[in-house]
């Protein structure tokens, strides 16, 4: 009995890290400028908090398999909050949807 409630707290615990872990810590909006197979070139909307780095962000379209991408469409992106200075702007992208 001790392993079976030794074995639910193991499995309960790693499920909490994996949620925990996949939790976009900010977002922001704009419009894919180019496409390199699963990566993408994206121009951030002006008044978006990461635009004071920079207006270009590489985003990695892989995040979302279920939608096909193409240039000039608009995306809303989470990612981890921390951004890589270099140009386009680097970023750890959670997800990325396809806005209307």
């Amino acid at each position: 009995m001790k392993k079976l409630y030794l074995s639910l707290l193991i499995i309960l615990s790693i499920l909490i890290l994996i949620a925990c872990g996949n939790k976009a810590k900010d977002e922001f909006k704009g419009t894919i400028k180019e496409i390199n197979g699963s990566q993408a070139i994206v121009t951030v909307d002006e008044g978006e908090n990461i635009r004071r780095s920079g207006d270009l962000v590489e985003v990695d379209l892989s995040k979302n398999k279920d939608t096909e991408f193409k240039v000039g469409d608009r995306v809303k992106v989470g990612y981890d909050g921390s951004v890589m200075e270099k140009y386009p702007l680097g970023i750890k992208t959670i997800y990325v949807e396809l806005l209307d």
